[in-house]
């Protein structure tokens, strides 16, 4: 094979701090936008977006060389800042350390995108 072939799917779990519900559903569908838009301009493959007051699920496509842990705190950090100069003064909203990656298989890429939607 001539090229670098990845079919590695990844559902990503992260929650604010402490589990605050600080993503208001006032602007959680700009926050999914904002995160599914820098995402693309940046080569990271977000297939689904979408979350609730206190956390955010991401279905991810990864690239050869792409690393999971780059990719979740590049999106916090862009994220964070996002929502922190837009909904909160600066450095209220933040989100916890550490995070939730779950391969997924190609029969459940469906399952887990529809999963994903009905967040809410």
């Amino acid at each position: 094979m001539s090229d670098n072939l990845s079919s590695v799917w990844v559902h990503l779990v992260w929650s604010s701090k402490d589990r605050l519900p600080l993503i208001k559903k006032s602007f959680r569908g700009r926050l999914n936008k904002f995160i599914k838009h820098e995402a693309d301009r940046n080569g990271i493959m977000i297939d689904t977006v979408n979350g609730m007051e206190d956390h955010v699920h991401v279905l991810l496509r990864l690239k050869t060389t792409q690393n999971i842990s780059e990719i979740v705190n590049w999106i916090k950090g862009r994220s964070s800042k996002w929502i922190n100069d837009n909904f909160y003064e600066e450095g209220f909203f933040k989100w916890q350390k550490g995070y939730g990656a779950f391969s997924v298989s190609p029969k459940d890429i469906v399952s887990t995108r529809k999963y994903i939607y009905d967040q809410e």
